[in-house]
């Protein structure tokens, strides 16, 4: 979600000189390696901060495991910081680009849905994620629950609607062909 944030950046606000050289594959080794390389110093500081986490079960039920983050501190910076830096910025840039576009096309129907495609786009539906404390938890826990699968569709009917063309009329030259 930043590199699409970064993208967008590039794309809309810094349109002109924005030639980057291998831009492809330094947005992979950003992705892919920037993640890995924490894993590597979070094991690399302490192997028993990485490993089998059990899920405790309520009831007469055996636990679940998983391969996670043992440490709950470690398990604060590496997850909950990082995503907040992420989410941070890119609610910066939904911000940036809104006002972009407002000013270029005014608030009609098509800048509101791309408003919201750029919504799901940058992932700011994650940010419910934040309010799953405290008694806003289950609502805010359901919403999270119903949005982000439905996250690929409405990037899909945003899609749609921007390449759907306002006349859907045939033209002369089409009307008076024959065969």
């Amino acid at each position: 979600m930043g590199i699409e944030a970064f993208h967008l950046y590039l794309m809309l606000i810094k349109v002109f000189n924005t030639y980057i050289r291998f831009y492809m594959l330094k947005l992979c080794l950003l992705g892919w390696g920037l993640p890995a390389g924490m894993l590597l110093i979070i094991i690399g500081m302490n192997m028993d901060n990485y490993g089998r986490y059990s899920i405790p079960v309520i009831g007469n039920y055996n636990p679940s495991h998983m391969c996670w983050i043992k440490n709950k501190t470690v398990h604060y910076v590496t997850n909950v910081a990082y995503f907040a830096l992420v989410f941070l910025g890119n609610s910066i840039m939904l911000l940036i680009v809104c006002v972009k576009v407002f000013r270029l096309k005014g608030r009609d129907r098509k800048s509101v849905f791309t408003v919201l495609g750029l919504t799901c786009l940058l992932g700011i539906t994650y940010g419910i994620a934040f309010f799953s404390h405290g008694p806003q938890s289950e609502p805010a826990m359901y919403l999270f629950c119903i949005l982000n699968p439905l996250q690929g569709f409405f990037i899909f009917l945003w899609y749609c609607m921007l390449i759907r063309s306002p006349n859907h009329t045939v033209s002369k030259t089409s009307n008076n062909t024959t065969i």
